[in-house]
């Protein structure tokens, strides 16, 4: 669901993250990127010309130093924590965002450049026209 991962990059801009991509790029691209990443959709329930459930999200803070990539994964997941549904729910994609719920980061490892990645999923409660 594009307009789910567009909404959390968007959430993450508009709290000042710069170089948020959809996408893992190479180091030579960029040194310090925040890779929004989709990872799933579990329906709960299905109605009339809808469904409901909940869409996965993994967010990637990826930085040199590994205390700098901590300190931007949490503000990072608190500012989508913190961040208004409304705001962020565009007609025409046929998803509506109802909340939004977060883990706390957690290192997941050293990437092929020496960087250090922490992680985070993001869990959007939707309901998505069927």
């Amino acid at each position: 669901m594009r307009a789910v991962t567009d909404a959390v990059a968007g959430m993450l801009r508009a709290a000042g993250v710069a170089d948020v991509f959809g996408f893992a790029p190479s180091a030579m691209l960029c040194a310090g990127p925040a890779v929004v990443r989709w990872t799933g959709f579990f329906r709960e329930s299905r109605q009339d010309g809808e469904e409901r459930g909940v869409a996965s999200v993994e967010v990637l803070v990826v930085r040199e130093k590994d205390a700098d990539a901590l300190d931007v994964a949490f503000a990072c997941e608190a500012a989508v924590r913190s961040s208004g549904r409304s705001e962020w729910n565009v007609e025409g994609t046929g998803v509506r965002i109802l909340g939004i719920d977060t883990d706390a980061p957690a290192f997941r490892e050293r990437d092929s450049s020496g960087r250090s990645v922490w992680a985070f999923t993001v869990r959007l409660t939707v309901a998505r026209e069927i």
